[in-house]
């Protein structure tokens, strides 16, 4: 990177901009009292609202994708899905169909 190129770059971490171009723009629309509260949020920590913004939503998005990932069992419903694994009941025609129709409404997920 060029002494140019690094002086922009330094100025805009201080100010609280985003670096580097903008991939896509999300408009949003707010409150007038929520927007008082990201303007005012964002000027305690210095940084431009855009910046603001940013972090506040990518932390939130990384929660969420996060929670959707894993399962959350407790101690009981973990215990009973070993047992089942370790005993699994007989297929029976039932079972067979309902597998059989669930398996047209099921997305697996990586």
């Amino acid at each position: 990177m060029d002494i140019v190129k690094a002086k922009v770059v330094d100025a805009a971490l201080k100010r609280g901009r985003p670096v580097g171009p903008a991939k896509k723009r999300i408009n949003a629309r707010f409150p007038e009292s929520l927007a008082e509260r990201i303007e005012y949020a964002a000027a305690l920590r210095g940084l431009a609202v855009a910046s603001f913004i940013q972090e506040a939503v990518a932390a939130r998005a990384e929660q969420v994708i996060e929670d959707e990932a894993r399962w959350r069992l407790t101690r009981e419903q973990a215990a009973a899905v070993v047992a089942m694994i370790a005993r699994p009941p007989k297929a029976n025609k039932k079972m067979l169909k309902a597998a059989k129709l669930a398996s047209h409404h099921v997305v697996i997920r990586d």
